[in-house]
């Protein structure tokens, strides 16, 4: 990761590094926001807030990760597998 810098950012002093080709989980954490978090080993990892409004993503091939659509809902979660959904129909 490149070395850090310090900006201004709302009005306080900020350590910045760039997040280009860090990986990491979006999770939500105990109050409800969304969070990306990056592991830096088994038990260690940051949380950070996601304030980035249009930030592209691509989902790994192996996260076992699925689009629902529920009525007007879309919603993307774990695989049916993952859930152990029952299959009623194939289209």
């Amino acid at each position: 990761m490149a070395p850090s810098e310090i900006y201004l950012y709302g009005g306080k002093p900020a350590e910045v590094k760039p997040a280009a080709g860090v990986e990491g989980v979006i999770i939500r954490t105990l109050d409800g926001a969304l969070a990306f978090r990056v592991y830096h080993d088994r038990e260690q990892f940051t949380d950070y807030q996601i304030r980035h409004d249009d930030l592209s993503v691509t989902i790994d091939v192996d996260a076992l990760a699925s689009f629902y659509k529920v009525g007007e809902r879309d919603i993307l979660d774990h695989s049916p597998q993952v859930l152990g959904l029952k299959k009623i129909e194939s289209k």
